[in-house]
């Protein structure tokens, strides 16, 4: 059998390759994914996954989890901060609000 294999792989026939694949690697596909669905590991592995999804996703209810108003507050006045200081190191001219910010 390895022999075979080997053969196979020096030949570069497209072919050949084909036929191998349906000869041995697609039944062996369909046996393996029937063992797979008869023993419900399939069904554990999709609730595997919907857990994984609400925990990705925050906890599956409830709000956004976002922090609320205090982090959006600190956030744009991050951003804020963060466009005064580009507009400074650009040399463009600042405003009062923005001199505001930087002489924090």
């Amino acid at each position: 059998m390895i022999e075979f294999i080997k053969l196979l792989i020096k030949m570069n026939s497209k072919f050949l390759k084909i036929a191998f694949t349906a000869v041995f690697a697609i039944p062996f596909g369909i046996v393996s994914s029937d063992s797979i669905l008869a023993s419900g590991i399939s069904s554990r592995f999709e609730q595997n996954q919907a857990e994984e999804y609400l925990l990705s996703c925050g906890g599956g209810g409830g709000g956004g989890g976002g922090g609320g108003v205090k982090a959006r507050k600190a956030k744009k006045a991050k951003q804020a901060k963060a466009k005064a200081m580009f507009k400074q190191r650009k040399g463009l001219p600042l405003t009062d609000a923005e001199k505001a910010i930087l002489a924090e």
